[in-house]
């Protein structure tokens, strides 16, 4: 199946630093009247994968929507400035892409690369992964599994169901530590995998997926 993909691309004078987190702030203020922006409803989180992301993707910002979230993100309008962590950034260029994504299980095994630190543990499994480790146990069927429960996490928030096994293969080293609530930081992990499912390019599984992290592209250089 296709899904509706959209990317708007925002270049500022001066090239953008860090993740997500105050591109998502950005627009979470200006539409705080649509949860879709935000993932809040009142002052309630709305426990449900985001259908719009917000990236940094050398210097530019990056926002993506997907279904839903590539529908609200169509009607947007062109954005004259983006206001990061008190500093007004004026955008000199906007970039909007909207495409019919392949989506879904695939007979064929898909390579992905990580372009960003993938946030795969949470509180609970990560103790787990550290006694693997500490006993020197192969930790790369326990992260599969992390990535397969990803997976149909984002099938859940898209509304699709998968009807046949996902397969997981997966090249994964740790990478930097990310702090996701106070005092609580969390491994990421860097590299690539395989899997039977088509991800659209840019979009992020696992923790944190509004912020940037985890997210994947092809790996042999098709867009998708």
């Amino acid at each position: 199946m296709k899904i509706e993909k959209t990317e708007i691309w925002l270049t500022c004078e001066k090239p953008l630093e860090g993740n997500g987190r105050a591109v998502r702030g950005f627009f979470g203020n200006l539409y705080g009247n649509r949860p879709e922006f935000h993932g809040h409803l009142g002052d309630r989180l709305i426990y449900k994968q985001p259908l719009i992301q917000y990236k940094v993707f050398g210097g530019s910002a990056l926002v993506i929507g997907l279904k839903e979230g590539a529908y609200l993100l169509k009607a947007m309008p062109k954005i004259e400035h983006l206001e990061l962590y008190y500093q007004r950034h004026p955008v000199i260029k906007q970039n909007t892409v909207n495409v019919a994504a392949p989506f879904g299980l695939t007979d064929d095994m898909i390579a992905y690369t990580f372009l960003t630190p993938w946030i795969g543990l949470n509180k609970e499994n990560y103790q787990l992964y550290l006694q693997l480790r500490q006993r020197g146990a192969d930790t790369h069927n326990f992260l599969n599994k992390i990535l397969i429960g990803n997976i149909l996490s984002m099938c859940k928030a898209l509304s699709y169901t998968a009807n046949d096994t996902i397969r997981i293969r997966s090249k994964l080293k740790e990478d930097v530590t990310v702090e996701v609530k106070e005092d609580i930081e969390l491994i990421t992990f860097k590299g690539e995998f395989e899997t039977n499912f088509l991800i659209p390019d840019f979009w992020g599984i696992g923790a944190k997926v509004s912020l940037g992290y985890g997210t994947v592209k092809r790996k042999n250089g098709e867009t998708q």
